[in-house]
């Protein structure tokens, strides 16, 4: 369903599942160029091979597994931290807060969770730099789910077991189709978002509906009243995590 007509959240929903890099912060952020970046320097360093065939190697894995990380495991015994670690080692003053989400995602009727093929550590710098860390109630990242990312069915498995998500009262938002397949089985409303010129065929039946960005679609969803409360909200916003949990633990929050 496209994005000019009006979104509708299923009666019922109780939790809302973000994927976090160019779903939670559009791909003009330039985040994903910098990341991919990173991945053919590693690829290079590892492999010793050119530029170009490290943009090749990541391409093939991407598109084989979901991710070059399972790829670069299963081919180069890489240890998944060590990618991980490099890749994320990025500029984020990009990312600024947003106060048009902050407000869309605080008056959502449910509990709010990011399911990531990143890193826990990266989900937690992200989300303080747009001001919103405090909202969520936890994060499943990649090494949650045994370092098997979307769009692998036991991923998924991983999130809705460990953080009790009933997939009939649940929504996911992701920034690839692909990952919205598995969600559309489970029972869940999906909704793709961005437009970044990938071969995503965002009128798929898995595909519930389309948006260009995140906030007017959530801007559409009947608020909760009262809205959920946020305990130093405005202490958190300006404070990183203070320390570091097991990966699908909650986010840290003030002491």
């Amino acid at each position: 369903m496209r994005g000019d007509t009006p979104f509708r959240l299923r009666p019922g929903t109780e939790t809302f599942v973000f994927d976090l890099d160019d779903t939670l912060y559009p791909r003009s952020a330039g985040l994903h160029g910098q990341m991919l970046a990173r991945v053919w320097l590693f690829i290079q360093e590892l492999t010793g091979c050119t530029p170009e065939e490290a943009a090749a190697l990541h391409a093939h894995y991407y598109e084989t597994y979901g991710t070059s990380l399972v790829g670069l495991q299963r081919h180069h015994a890489v240890k998944p931290q060590d990618f991980l670690a490099f890749v994320h080692e990025i500029d984020l003053s990009v990312l600024a807060e947003n106060a048009e989400l902050r407000l869309a995602l605080e008056a959502l009727p449910g509990r709010r969770l990011v399911f990531t093929n990143g890193s826990r550590a990266h989900a937690e710098r992200v989300l303080e730099r747009l001001g919103i860390a405090d909202l969520f109630e936890g994060v499943c990242d990649i090494a949650a789910c045994d370092y098997i990312g979307k769009p692998e069915r036991a991923a998924y498995d991983t999130l809705v077991g460990r953080h009790g998500v009933a997939p009939d009262r649940a929504i996911m938002f992701d920034d690839r189709a692909v990952n919205l397949a598995v969600p559309h089985a489970l029972g869940m409303q999906t909704v793709l978002i961005g437009d970044h010129g990938l071969p995503e065929t965002p009128d798929a039946a898995h595909v519930h509906f389309h948006s260009l960005a995140l906030a007017p679609v959530l801007a559409q969803i009947e608020p909760r009243t009262p809205p959920i409360p946020t305990p130093k909200a405005a202490q958190s916003l300006h404070k990183g995590p203070q320390n570091k949990g097991s990966s699908t633990t909650d986010l840290p929050q003030e002491p």
